[in-house]
C-alpha cells in the first residue's frame, strides 16, 4: 500500500525517561494512586496523629518519599536501559500506511497491524502507540513528514478505533481515570476469578 506518513525517533536520555514515565503510568495506574495515597496519608499521620517527634519526622518523611517516588520504579528502569546501553541510544522510523505500519529499526524493518494496538497515546512531544506494556512505538511529534501530527493521530485512531489519552497525571485525575484502573483491574483475571498468565 501507499505509503502516508513517516515518523521519527532519535532517543536521548530524556526521552527514554519519558517513554518509561508514561509505559508505567499507563500500566500500573494503580500502583501510581496507592503509593500517593499511602504517602499523603503517612505525611498527615506525621502531623496530626499524636505520637513522639521522632516518629512524627518519620511518617513524614516516608510519606514524602512514596508520593513523590510514586514513579520511581519507571526511573529505574529507563537508567538501566541507558547504562545498558553506555551513551548509544536507539533511533526508529515508523511509516503508517493506510492498512498497517512499519517500524524500521537497527537495519531490522518489521509489519505491523493497527488491530494489534492496546492503547494510543499522546503528550506535548510525543506519541506513544503500546502493543501492551513491553511494546511500544514512540514518535516525535516534530519528525512527522509528509503532512501533520494531526494527520498521523487521525490515521491511527480511525484504524484501530481507540481514542488517544493523555499520559496518567494524578494533577488531571478523575472518574474516567478509576473506571479506566477497574477495567484494567477485570482484564487481569480469568473467569475463574484467578488471574490469568502473563
Amino acid at each position: 500500500m501507499a505509503v502516508s506518513y513517516q515518523g521519527r525517533i532519535d532517543h536521548t536520555e530524556d526521552s527514554i525517561q519519558q517513554l518509561f514515565e508514561a509505559q508505567y503510568s499507563t500500566y500500573k495506574t494503580g500502583w501510581v494512586v496507592a503509593a500517593a495515597v499511602a504517602g499523603v496519608a503517612l505525611a498527615a499521620a506525621g502531623l496530626f496523629a499524636p505520637v513522639p517527634i521522632l516518629a512524627q519526622g518519620l511518617l513524614l518523611l516516608v510519606g514524602c518519599l512514596l508520593f513523590a517516588g510514586r514513579d520511581f520504579p519507571a526511573i529505574v528502569r529507563a537508567e538501566k536501559v541507558i547504562s545498558a546501553r553506555k551513551g548509544v541510544l536507539p533511533s526508529s522510523v515508523c511509516t503508517f500506511c493506510s492498512g498497517h505500519m512499519e517500524l524500521e529499526e537497527g537495519g531490522l524493518r518489521k509489519k505491523l497491524r493497527y488491530e494489534k494496538l492496546d492503547r494510543i497515546l499522546q503528550d506535548r512531544q510525543y506519541l506513544y502507540l503500546f502493543f501492551g506494556p513491553d511494546s511500544v512505538i514512540m514518535i516525535d511529534r516534530a519528525k512527522i513528514q509528509p503532512g501533520t501530527v494531526e494527520e498521523v493521530m487521525e490515521l491511527v485512531s480511525r484504524r484501530t478505533g481507540k481514542q488517544w489519552e493523555s499520559p496518567f497525571s494524578l494533577l488531571t485525575f478523575n472518574l474516567r481515570d478509576l473506571l479506566r484502573i477497574w477495567d484494567n483491574r477485570k482484564a487481569g483475571v480469568g473467569k475463574t476469578g484467578k488471574k490469568k498468565k502473563q
